[in-house]
């Protein structure tokens, strides 16, 4: 009785903890993105819930004192330690942005990597998981029974809310149309026990243009603007954020998909860049370009060509990249040129009257996988 009960308090130390990780970043969150929580009620609930679960597992179990015969036992403790790297996973995946309330905020960061890449919720399904299996390790089945059901409707109904703020703030309906927010569960479970052995995510994150510009790792794009006809100067500009989900498997990348908000590129210009917001790339409906890879794609080192595909403002343009492939201490450095049209991209001529800007610009960049 004392491992069974000493099972259930590790439960609650851990729930403590992730309401000690989701305050500290709950106050981040309201200062550098002015969240606001959306429904005080609805986390005030999901907390008082979550104690009667506990109270009620606690008292069935003292009563019943028995457990499940060994093997379905080591079955159930492999499940819920799969839950438990699961939650770490996400965690780690959401970093900054993972809380227990329901958060409205400005720029907030849409993951599509690890587990999100197949379900749009996997935090969620893990806890179902839990109201289910550590039960039924006891034999606690009027809590199993009871409590499950309630936060399946629980559930469902936070999972609706969390919903609506993503896709009034974000992309997140169009990243997310064809993934389902449970299922499919048993697919689920699989990658969880392989927990994405060959899957990797890449964030760069830069807080100006000058960091962007002085980090090895960058996405640069320049052209080139003519006045009078006679005078050529050059500009450039930065992604300041960068999401680079990959599959890597001995030198062959099999997956690659790169995210960069719109309103990340920076040309160190204010005006030149609200211009590049609004009217060239029109940030507002088309927040994100992204970027995938062509065909699985060896990496050998050395100069090769790959094609990608880069999604810019709902059209999508394949072009070579010529790419510079080095490896140093088991890691591989990556350099790449391209060219994009603006014609062939149907984006809006940037030139005025005095000045013509050159339809290629060129792009560039560099990263270590």
């Amino acid at each position: 009785m004392v491992i069974l009960n000493g099972i259930i308090f590790f439960y609650i130390i851990q729930r403590i903890s992730e309401m000690i990780y989701s305050y500290s970043n709950e106050v981040g969150l309201r200062v550098n993105h002015q969240a606001v929580e959306a429904a005080p009620g609805e986390s005030k609930r999901m907390k008082l819930f979550h104690s009667l679960w506990f109270i009620s597992l606690l008292i069935e179990v003292n009563t019943r004192q028995t457990i499940q015969p060994d093997t379905f036992s080591i079955l159930i403790y492999f499940v819920l330690t799969v839950c438990l790297l699961v939650r770490i996973h996400t965690m780690e995946k959401l970093k900054e942005f993972w809380t227990i309330k329901i958060l409205s905020m400005k720029n907030q960061k849409i993951v599509t990597g690890g587990l999100y890449r197949y379900i749009r919720h996997p935090n969620y399904l893990i806890v179902i998981l839990e109201f289910i299996f550590l039960p039924l390790l006891f034999k606690a089945y009027y809590t199993l029974v009871i409590f499950s059901a309630i936060n399946l409707i629980n559930t469902y109904q936070r999972i609706k809310l969390e919903e609506r703020i993503l896709m009034s703030q974000t992309d997140y309906k169009t990243l997310f149309a064809a993934k389902k927010r449970l299922i499919p569960f048993f697919l689920t479970l699989l990658i969880a026990i392989n927990f994405n052995a060959f899957a990797a995510e890449l964030n760069l994150h830069y807080k100006s243009y000058d960091d962007a510009k002085k980090a090895p790792s960058f996405v640069k794009f320049e052209s080139e603007s003519t006045k009078f006809g006679l005078i050529t100067s050059s500009f450039n500009g930065y992604a300041k954020d960068v999401v680079l989900n990959y599959d890597l498997v001995s030198d062959l990348l099999s997956k690659l998909e790169v995210l960069i908000p719109v309103k990340s590129l920076d040309t160190d210009v204010d005006g030149r860049n609200e211009k590049m917001y609004d009217k060239i790339l029109e940030a507002e409906k088309y927040p994100n370009i992204i970027v995938t890879l062509a065909e699985k794609t060896p990496l050998k080192e050395g100069e090769q060509t790959i094609n990608m595909i880069f999604d810019i403002k709902g059209t999508k343009i394949t072009r070579p990249v010529k790419l510079i492939i080095s490896r140093t201490n088991g890691k591989i450095s990556a350099k790449g040129v391209t060219s994009i049209s603006l014609k062939e991209a149907h984006l809006p001529d940037p030139s005025i009257a005095i000045a013509k800007v050159r339809d290629n610009f060129d792009l560039s960049f560099a990263v270590v996988l």
